[in-house]
């Protein structure tokens, strides 16, 4: 009862947030606070063991003038199973994570000095597609632990920014340094690394890749080369990458269309998004460190309705084979994301 209590209560705070109109008349809060975030829920069945999870991720925006930035992200994701596996009432906690919490100093057009604990910019997935209410699959990739290891987060500093822009090309850059934490909620290892990619607008493809030397224990080398698309004559989104680690290496290809081009499609259809993602992974030295011990394939589906730009129904259906035993892994629920100003808004006649 008490995880479906929760996961009402989940669903009510979306609902009343999605209540709150937005003002016609134009506003003005200067550099004004905001939370934001997203509220998702989650039923797995994976191998034919059901899972609930819930979650609430409020993210915080705290300008401070017009080139400090004070920004966090906090995570309470409830974590709930059977007591026999298959049968019984639902038991489980609530876990609270602390993913990135940094002061952002905007230096000019092209550099952003980060300090504090910040999410480590490896590949596609880490900085752009892990929040659930953004990525087509609710599951992450099989590889997602390489370049991100242990917590997913550094401890120290970055520099970012765009290296140079033009109408046809822009690159950007990433940059840092993290040292080692135990600290509750602060957890970080030892790492050093950069990304780098290329975006080309007139075609909106984006090309990058990024490399990490992992300094603790078995020190060693995690690199990615990665591909983003989105074609302007279509509502379709591509995103692959190929990750390599010394404990493995693999790779997965994410697709995703909407509807809402196809001639025969009504205005239900109109909101609806299909998805397919393959995944492949050849584990190496034993694997391990968050990633299989043998060779994994996977290959998901997925259809999500958009009841809103910001809300919408998920469900996927994945086959992962390995060479010990198969399994369908599913996946239902919804995601919502919210913007809060914290700002009493000052109304411009």
């Amino acid at each position: 009862m008490r995880v479906w209590i929760l996961a009402g209560l989940l669903l009510l705070c979306a609902l009343q947030l999605h209540a709150q109109d937005a003002d016609t008349d134009t506003t003005h809060a200067g550099y004004a606070p905001v939370l934001s975030g997203d509220v998702d829920y989650i039923y797995n069945v994976n191998g034919g063991i059901p899972t609930l999870l819930p979650q609430i991720n409020p993210l915080l925006l705290l300008p401070l003038g017009s080139h400090l930035l004070v920004e966090s992200r906090t995570e309470f994701t409830g974590f709930f199973e059977r007591r026999n596996g298959t049968s019984g009432d639902y038991t489980g906690e609530i876990f609270k994570t602390v993913d990135y919490a940094q002061l952002d100093w905007l230096a000019n057009t092209h550099a952003t000095v980060v300090a504090g604990k910040y999410i480590l910019p490896f590949g596609l997935v880490s900085e752009r597609l892990e929040p659930v209410w953004i990525r087509n699959f609710q599951d992450l990739p099989i590889d997602y632990s390489i370049g991100t290891r242990t917590s997913g987060a550094g401890e120290g500093g970055m520099l970012r920014g765009v290296i140079a822009q033009t109408n046809s090309a822009s690159v950007q850059y990433s940059a840092y340094y993290s040292a080692h934490s135990g600290v509750n909620q602060l957890q970080a290892s030892r790492t050093l690394g950069e990304d780098v990619s290329v975006y080309f607008p007139n075609r909106h493809i984006e090309l990058g890749t990024s490399y990490q030397r992992f300094r603790e224990g078995h020190h060693s080398n995690n690199e990615t080369a990665y591909l983003s698309w989105q074609p302007l004559q279509a509502p379709f989104d591509l995103k692959a990458q190929y990750d390599r680690s010394f404990t493995g290496q693999g790779f997965w290809i994410d697709g995703a269309y909407m509807l809402s081009q196809v001639p025969v499609a009504n205005a239900f259809m109109k909101n609806v998004q299909l998805a397919m993602r393959v995944q492949d992974f050849h584990p190496l030295h034993g694997g391990g460190s968050g990633v299989p011990n043998i060779e994994t394939q996977r290959v998901d589906f997925g259809v999500n309705y958009y009841l809103k730009s910001n809300w919408r129904i998920i469900s996927s259906y994945g086959r992962q084979f390995t060479s010990k035993q198969d399994a369908n892994i599913w996946n239902t629920g919804f995601t919502y994301r919210f913007t809060w100003p914290l700002w009493p808004e000052k109304k411009v006649r």
